[in-house]
């Protein structure tokens, strides 16, 4: 036998050795090392069904492994573990190299005791502590693990720290990785699929690299239920979820660690569906969807990206009473002390250390509903239906940049039933352009806000307030610390009603425009560079006070306004072309004013000093209209009176000092209509141009006023004079002159209180009044051309005068009556009232007119009134003599000036004294022979004479012919001014004459 044969059977001797070793005795001994091994080890009993093992291929098989316990329960367990080392590669490589790592269905099961102890802790047998020699060197394994085959693994989880256990379970677990492992820069594949309890799948593939680490892959997670991760720690949370509550999530990722761990995360899926929070069994939120089409984050670059947010149907139910808000103990807080100071330490530690993120939103829509009940203050917010719509957001550590939010709620409603107070708010939309923040600086580009329609009803004080379409618009809006600044804002508001019950104010505007340019607040220092409010309507209503007030078409412009504390200063105000009615709804009163332009130059309010530089009144219409008034005379004369009763003067009056500078007016119109009499008074004053000086409220100040204009057509009026603004009593010198004056103008006046309408005549006044130290001292100059009186009125307040007369007898020859009513007295004096006492002269001196004509008559003609009054005859004298021509002529002169008067003429005879001069006639014309009697029986003869009633009267009669005749022939005298009365006295010789009126 040679050397070859005998190698041939010593090889064949040794293989048949190594394959019956490795096949037949490796297993067993593997085996049995196995197990007694874990068992000194392990609290566990371990049984392994059979061990295989090839030594040709090196593949090492373990069947139906098992961790038993005294119960023969299994919490870890496998069917199947096949490791099939690459020997030859090893060899050829270098390195440990496997081909196949397969692992078939493989059990954990890993619960949690009442003490939060889990089970696989307690499953290595306690042993004594061994000191451990530090390695001085290493040198790193280089290994290679072709394929890691995970099959249908299981891993069930449960706790029972609470009353009813959690149970969590990894379902169908298939797990497998390629060409895992250090040597030469290996990159490892991966693919991970499981069932999360019955319903949630995840699939995870990918590769990774060891050396450096390296993984990048995608997660897809589908259907995972979120109550049941939350009810594993369930006593931290104070809410329950809904069961279908889920999260779908597809997520790429990228984690290296070449340099620093870097973190790459980016989402293709992420989607929160049908959520709903209860407490107490009650739903205090739910969500339908919340869709996220883009997550992007990026751990190094600290950047975080959303994109295509999506918020459906949020709806929260927030409730505070005596335990709190809802929402604020979500989650019960149990946590020491001691760990709340380390967290703290630890996130301030991460703080410094780290940099800012940056945070990226972008589309992001939301629609929510909101309610809120206050139980504690008895009050409920309800928000209905909110869309938010939101374009783009970044967040930079403490920096935010927003661009282009808008949101929109349909309804809005506070009620306060505790201050019974409700407030209603529909279809309400804000725009905000731009937003930054930035070191707590805050910039606005643009806020629009609109409100279809806003109602504040205040019920224990009555008070409510309805606006529609309210549209706010700021631009360029700024917020640093306490500065607050405002470059241009709007508010509009077609409409907007404002009711207080209580107060019986009722405001009704539409059409407001109020614009805002410059706006600062800086501390407690505000300034506005323009304010305008434009064409607003606008009716005020004060019931308490009877007062209405509307307006229309108002421009009102105020420029540069500074307001701090007390102190308020404004350049300049305009109010352009108002049309405003003011009424007085106890007499109905109506003041119009419009086409008016008022500037007011450098109005301030500082150091108790309130200053007007000056005020331009332009173009100016206003017209006063006093209406019927059914209220008594008496009355009226009554309130009068009251009116003028003196009031004590406040000595702790407003300290505040007044320096107006001069008021210009300029072309204005003054309208004046008075329907209290039984025709209306109508007048206006045209090209109204005046001059107010400075006015001060100190003691001493003085104010001279000038203003002229034109009565109705042709009539011209003038004012001037001085007063003391502070008190006119103390100090008054007034001159107001009225030329030209249209006297049947002032018919309706004549016909209320003198019950006659005027015709035609010219009017002038000339009216001074003069006050020093309360005491009056007035001179009414009137002057009436050519005056002629009309048709009588009916009036009840009427005077019954011989107004006809007076004037005939006031009117000097050229038609001119002129009249001076002086008026003197002290104003303080309860009784004194101006109108009164210059009616009263009025009324005195027509009275005289007509009582004592003659005495009129004389002043006027430079007569005394014995010369004129009467035409003295002698005892049964008749003829005109130089004694009663005298007297005639004066007459004559009278009559010749007055044409529209005429002389009555009353037959007289003295009947005692004129009988015996005629008894005494005829006696001595026919008893000559009894002449040497005495006296006594001459008187007894005379005596005896008869005399009749008619020979006197014809004496009489033939005295007022003579007059007529003389008056007429001599005198020219026209014959309808001499009237001979039927009329017959018998106590006087002399003709008295009486004044009467040509009709």
């Amino acid at each position: 036998m040679g050397k070859l044969e005998k190698s041939f059977y010593w090889f064949c001797f040794i293989l048949l050795v190594y394959t019956t070793i490795g096949f037949k005795l490796v297993p067993n001994i593997v085996k049995d090392q196995l197990i007694k091994n874990l068992d000194e080890n392990l609290t566990l009993k371990t049984t392994i069904e059979k061990v295989e093992f090839n030594p040709f291929t090196l593949n090492i098989k373990i069947e139906n492994f098992k961790l038993l316990d005294e119960n023969n329960n299994s919490d870890i367990s496998f069917k199947e573990l096949t490791i099939d080392f690459a020997f030859m590669r090893s060899i050829e490589k270098r390195h440990i190299s496997f081909q196949n790592i397969y692992l078939d269905e493989l059990y954990l099961n890993i619960t949690e005791d009442k003490n939060g102890a889990l089970n696989l802790t307690k499953l290595v047998k306690d042993t004594p502590k061994k000191e451990e020699k530090k390695e001085t060197s290493s040198s790193d394994i280089k290994f290679l693990i072709s394929k890691i085959d995970l099959k249908n693994a299981d891993i069930n989880f449960t706790s029972e720290k609470e009353e009813k256990p959690f149970s969590l379970n990894l379902k169908d677990i298939d797990y497998t990785i390629y060409d895992l492992g250090t040597y030469n820069n290996a990159l490892s594949s991966n693919n991970l699929k499981f069932r999360i309890n019955e319903d949630t799948n995840v699939s995870i593939g990918g590769a990774f690299k060891l050396e450096p680490f390296k993984m990048y892959g995608k997660i897809d997670i589908s259907n995972l239920k979120i109550k049941e991760f939350l009810d594993f720690k369930k006593d931290i949370f104070n809410f329950d979820i809904n069961n279908d509550a889920n999260i779908n999530l597809v997520l790429n990722y990228n984690v290296d660690t070449t340099n620093d761990f870097d973190l790459k995360l980016k989402s293709d899926l992420l989607e929160l569906n049908n959520l709903e929070l209860k407490q107490n069994n009650k739903s205090i939120a739910n969500l339908k969807k919340l869709d996220i089409k883009k997550f992007d984050l990026d751990l190094i670059g600290q950047n975080i990206k959303l994109d295509g947010v999506k918020i459906d149907s949020l709806n929260a139910n927030m409730i505070s009473d005596k335990s709190g808000i809802n929402f604020a103990n979500l989650i019960k807080t149990n946590s020491s002390k001691e760990e709340n100071k380390n967290e703290q330490k630890v996130e301030t530690a991460q703080n410094i250390e780290s940099k800012p993120w940056i945070v990226n939103l972008s589309n992001i829509e939301a629609t929510t509903n909101f309610n809120f009940d206050d139980k504690t203050n008895n009050s409920l917010i309800n928000v209905k239906t909110t869309n938010l719509n939101l374009k783009n957001l970044q967040i930079i550590d403490s920096k935010i940049d927003l661009n282009s939010l808008n949101i929109n709620n349909s309804n809005l409603s506070f009620i306060d039933n505790k201050n019974k107070l409700d407030i209603q708010s529909k279809n309400t939309k804000i725009n905000l352009n731009t937003l930054s923040l930035n070191n707590s600086i805050l910039d606005i580009d643009t806020i629009n806000l609109s409100k279809e329609n806003l109602i504040f009803n205040e019920k224990k004080s009555k008070l409510n307030i309805d606006s529609k379409n309210l549209n706010l618009v700021l631009n360029t809006l700024k917020i640093d610390g306490n500065k607050i600044s405002i470059k241009n804002s709007s508010l509009k508001t077609p409409k907007l009603n404002f009711k207080d019950k209580n107060s019986k104010i009722d405001i009704n505007s539409t059409n407001i425009g109020l614009n805002l340019n410059n706006f600062m607040l800086d501390n407690d220092k505000i300034t506005v560079n323009e304010i305008k409010l434009s064409k607003p309507t606008v009716n005020f209503k004060d019931l308490a006070n009877k007062i209405n007030l509307k307006s229309k078409n108002i421009e009102i412009t105020l420029n540069t306004l500074s307001n701090k504390g007390s102190d308020l200063s404004i350049n300049s105000i305009r109010v352009l072309n108002p049309n405003l009615d003011f009424i007085n709804l106890e007499n109905n009163t109506k003041i119009h004013a419009k086409n008016l332009d008022l500037k007011i130059q450098q109005l301030s309010n500082k150091k108790n000093i309130f200053k007007i530089v000056k005020t331009d009144l332009n173009n100016p219409f206003i017209s006063v209209v006093l209406p019927k008034n059914t209220t008594p005379t008496q009355k009226n004369e009554e309130t009068i009176k009251t009116t003028n009763t003196p009031t004590k003067e406040n000595k702790s009056s407003n300290k505040t000092k007044l320096n107006i500078g001069p008021v210009n007016i300029k072309n204005g119109t003054f309208d004046f209509e008075d329907k209290n009499l039984p025709i209306s008074f109508k007048t206006k004053v045209t090209k109204l141009n005046g001059k107010i000086s400075e006015i001060r409220n100190t003691k001493s100040s003085k104010t001279n006023l000038e203003v002229n204009g034109v009565v109705d057509k042709y009539g011209v009026a003038k004012i001037t004079g001085i007063v003391n603004p502070n008190n006119i009593k103390f100090l008054t010198d007034i001159n107001m002159k009225f030329q030209n004056i249209a006297m049947e103008n002032f018919t309706p006046y004549t016909g209320k209180f003198i019950g006659r309408e005027l015709k035609s005549g010219k009017l002038d006044l000339d009216l001074k009044y003069n006050i020093e130290q309360s005491n009056l001292d007035a001179k009414n100059n009137i002057v009436i051309t050519k005056l002629e009186v009309g048709n009588e009125v009916q009036s009840p307040d009427a005077v019954s005068l011989p107004l006809g007369i007076a004037i005939s007898l006031l009117e000097d020859k050229n038609g001119v009556i002129d009249i001076n009513l002086p008026i003197s007295g002290n104003v303080d004096d309860p009784q004194f009232s101006i109108g009164s006492i210059i009616w009263k002269a009025f009324v005195n001196l027509i009275t005289k007119a007509v009582t004592a004509p003659f005495s009129l008559l004389g002043a006027v003609f430079n007569f005394s009134e014995d010369e004129i009054k009467s035409v003295k005859f002698d005892s049964l004298e008749s003829e005109i003599t130089p004694i009663q021509k005298e007297t005639l002529d004066k007459i004559a002169q009278i009559l010749t000036a007055k044409q529209d008067i005429a002389i009555k003429l009353i037959a007289s005879y003295d009947k005692d004294k004129e009988s015996l001069a005629l008894k005494e006639k005829k006696y001595l014309a026919r008893k000559d022979d009894d002449r040497n009697l005495k006296k006594e029986q001459i008187d007894a003869l005379i005596a005896k004479e008869k005399v009749k009633d008619i020979e006197l009267e014809k004496i009489a009669k033939e005295r007022i012919l003579n007059i007529k005749e003389y008056l007429i022939k001599e005198k020219s005298i026209n014959k309808k001014q001499i009237i001979l009365s039927d009329e017959l006295i018998t106590s006087n010789s002399s003709i008295d004459l009486k004044i009467e009126q040509l009709k």
